[in-house]
């Protein structure tokens, strides 16, 4: 691990294309953008193609799919409909979308020894950072938390899917599950397995701030993506560090932009789901560089939970997982950064 004093350089804009199309310098293809809104955010899609293709509508449509299985905000999603259900075994129609979410999120639940999981939904929706926001709540009696600890636990939701159809079982009827931690990262992976299958090698996704490189940006190198600096009111164009990635996904997950202050206390939207309280420790962000985006996002958001120390050891024994932890150890506003052995030579200023 690798630990410096920072001081951050605020970058008003990396450019990665100028303009809609444009021939890059030395290279002959043509690039292309496209943006829109998707899952409470922006998208903004980069790709090259020889065929001078409008995909747009393909993509939209790839989108509202995913959104129609796992958003929590549409009330007749699939994972709404299992939410809602009025018993402890929901028999439905197998979801493609949910499944895969399903399966990489059991995965980093095991590997977190739990401290990532997804059936937190009913604490999110508690402190008002779910679709119900916001509530703010205060001095928490100890009785509501051993309630909700009743409806948290990965261990205690299967699913088993046979042919065309699925089998969801929940240890209690009001138990929730919420794939926003990794669904924006789902989302980045299957619009680049679309335009890959589509012949556009080259090209970056991004959902949110969670993106996935592939090929080679126009200046014919790897694609040039920034890390937010992660304090209270800074602009989305203001940058603690600038990487340069290649086939690889970028997620970044920090509470300093979702949180609320009730009474005396600071409340994020990370929540703890052993102790049953947001996490707010002195770990302000964590970026995560892994092959995929998906996997980026599920373990910046349990690094989160986990805090430097605990993170730091889990990615250590992730084979092509790295990570940068902005910290403020001294709670002094003089931030740290501490990148994981592999991070660094993803710097932009090593290319």
């Amino acid at each position: 691990m690798k630990s410096l004093k920072i001081i951050f350089i605020f970058i008003l804009s990396i450019v990665t294309i100028l303009g809609c199309r444009q021939n890059a310098l030395n290279n002959k293809t043509e690039y292309f953008s496209i943006k829109g809104e998707t899952m409470g955010t922006y998208y903004s899609i980069k790709y090259s193609d020889d065929h001078k293709r409008n995909l747009k509508p393909q993509i939209d449509s790839i989108l509202f799919d995913i959104n129609q299985s796992l958003s929590t905000y549409i009330p007749d999603s699939y994972i709404s409909r299992i939410n809602s259900a009025p018993d402890v075994i929901v028999n439905m129609s197998a979801d493609q979308h949910f499944i895969n979410n399903y399966t990489v999120a059991k995965k980093v639940f095991e590997n977190t020894n739990g401290l990532y999981d997804p059936t937190v939904g009913a604490m999110t929706n508690y402190y008002g950072f779910g679709k119900d926001r916001r509530v703010m709540r205060e001095n928490i009696p100890s009785n509501t938390l051993d309630s909700l600890n009743t409806l948290v636990g990965m261990n205690r939701f299967h699913l088993q899917t046979l042919a065309n159809a699925s089998q969801i079982s929940k240890a209690h009827v009001n138990m929730q599950i919420d794939f926003s931690s990794i669904a924006k990262g789902y989302a980045v992976d299957e619009i680049s397995n679309y335009l890959l299958s589509n012949g556009c090698n080259n090209h970056l996704v991004d959902i949110g701030g969670d993106g996935l490189a592939k090929g080679l940006s126009p200046s014919n190198k790897d694609w040039t993506i920034g890390i937010n600096n992660p304090v209270e009111n800074s602009s989305i164009n203001e940058f603690a560090l600038v990487i340069s990635i290649s086939d690889k996904g970028l997620a970044t997950s920090g509470n300093y932009r979702n949180f609320y202050i009730a009474g005396e206390k600071k409340y994020g939207h990370t929540i703890n789901p052993k102790s049953g309280l947001p996490e707010i420790t002195t770990l302000l962000s964590t970026s995560v560089i892994a092959d995929n985006c998906m996997i980026s996002d599920a373990y910046a958001t349990a690094c989160m939970v986990m805090g430097l120390a605990q993170s730091q050891d889990l990615i250590a024994k992730l084979p092509g997982v790295e990570a940068c932890w902005i910290h403020d150890a001294d709670q002094d506003g003089e931030l740290d950064m501490t990148m994981s052995d592999g991070f660094e030579v993803f710097l932009a200023t090593q290319h």
